[in-house]
């Protein structure tokens, strides 16, 4: 039995906002138990990307959003997401477009860290 035919519109889920240590509880069985973070570590920016664009009642906390290249222009109002999927493919190569950015700042910042750590030795 279909819960929606039951309830005939009443049945809703809330929004999720998850941070790091949430665990994501749906998916494929690879990423399922898996903590935010631990995606992250494991570069799974992609499906995190896609999530936020494609998932309804699902979002995260500002500093993960930053992370995975979602800038507060490309922020979308939730609950809410991209049903068009040639739009929301647009924001997910944006997106990580701009995660590869910032490794490559990042990298930057810690050559620069450790020739001054180098030096000082």
């Amino acid at each position: 039995m279909d819960l929606s035919d039951k309830f005939k519109g009443s049945y809703s889920v809330n929004l999720r906002i998850l941070t790091k240590k949430s665990k994501l509880g749906f998916g494929y069985q690879d990423i399922k138990e898996l903590r935010i973070q631990d995606l992250l570590i494991a570069n799974k920016h992609k499906e995190l990307i896609r999530i936020y664009f494609g998932l309804d009642k699902i979002s995260f906390i500002d500093e993960i959003l930053q992370e995975i290249g979602i800038t507060e222009d490309m922020k979308i109002e939730k609950p809410g997401k991209i049903i068009d999927t040639d739009d929301r493919e647009v924001l997910i190569k944006k997106a990580m477009e701009n995660v590869k950015v910032q490794r490559i700042k990042d990298r930057e910042a810690f050559k620069k860290m450790m020739e001054k750590e180098l030096d000082l030795n």
